[in-house]
């Protein structure tokens, strides 16, 4: 096993208390990834808190579930999840930070990145899938802020 890192920086064309709140809307990932996931279950006891858990079924590639738990936040600034239990990617132990901060008033800068591990055979086709979900779910983020 290889502990492997995906990592985007990039401008993203909405302001960042929109950006925040599409983010940490943990619940609502299947909104910024629809094409992706096939559905999310939250718990009864869900309340967008750390420690809480989503339950995300994938039926692109992966097809399966991933439990991710909501590790932590810092209010407009910072959010951290990973991946919990077993799930049907190919990757071991993962852990994403999201970090983001004002650009300007209508653009936010986004350090977002993933840490794991992975087989070897697996390197290049997991660190370009998390950053392709990663850029997927900012160039969502952009085009639903200029939708609505």
């Amino acid at each position: 096993m290889l502990f492997l890192q995906s990592h985007v920086n990039r401008i993203v064309k909405v302001p960042k208390s929109y950006f925040w709140e599409r983010l940490r809307a943990f619940d609502k990932i299947q909104t910024l990834l629809p094409r992706t996931i096939k559905e999310v279950k939250i718990p009864d006891n869900f309340s967008n808190s750390p420690g809480d858990v989503r339950y995300v079924y994938l039926e692109k590639v992966y097809q399966g579930e991933v439990i991710e738990r909501l590790d932590g936040f810092i209010e407009e600034k910072y959010m951290s999840y990973s991946v919990i239990d077993k799930s049907c990617l190919p990757v071991e132990n993962y852990v994403s930070t999201v970090n983001i901060k004002q650009a300007s008033q209508n653009y936010t800068e986004v350090n977002w990145f993933g840490h794991f591990k992975a087989e070897k055979k697996h390197k290049d086709e997991t660190v370009n899938m998390f950053n392709f979900n990663y850029n997927l779910i900012c160039d969502n983020m952009e085009k639903q802020f200029n939708d609505k």
